[in-house]
């Protein structure tokens, strides 16, 4: 399935509508971008937060991963996870930022 990216003006112009579609328990997201090239992409609350909740989710694997070993993960580096689990950082951010803190290139 081919899915259209809307101009900003036809983002303006639809965002009731998909609000709309949202309520009404439609998933599929709406693209939004500059010449057809797609910039942003509006989801419902529920797969943001499906999304959100599954990085959570990957972070206390994570912690208690660290914890079977007999170690704990730094105050710094779980502020960097913490604000990629929000989908505050792209997984690459947090990596990089993660690299940076403990001088990894």
């Amino acid at each position: 399935m081919l899915i259209e990216t809307l101009s900003v003006r036809e983002a303006r112009a639809q965002l009731s509508e998909a609000l709309a579609r949202f309520r009404r328990g439609d998933r599929r997201p709406v693209r939004v971008g500059s010449h057809r090239k797609t910039e942003a992409v509006l989801v419902p609350i529920g797969v943001f937060e499906e999304l959100t909740a599954e990085r959570a989710r990957s972070l206390a694997d994570a912690d208690a991963s660290l914890r079977a070993e007999g170690q704990t993960g730094s105050a710094p580096a779980d502020a960097i996870m913490q604000s990629w689990s929000r989908g505050e950082l792209s997984t690459a951010q947090m990596r990089d930022q993660i690299r940076a803190l403990h001088n990894v290139a």
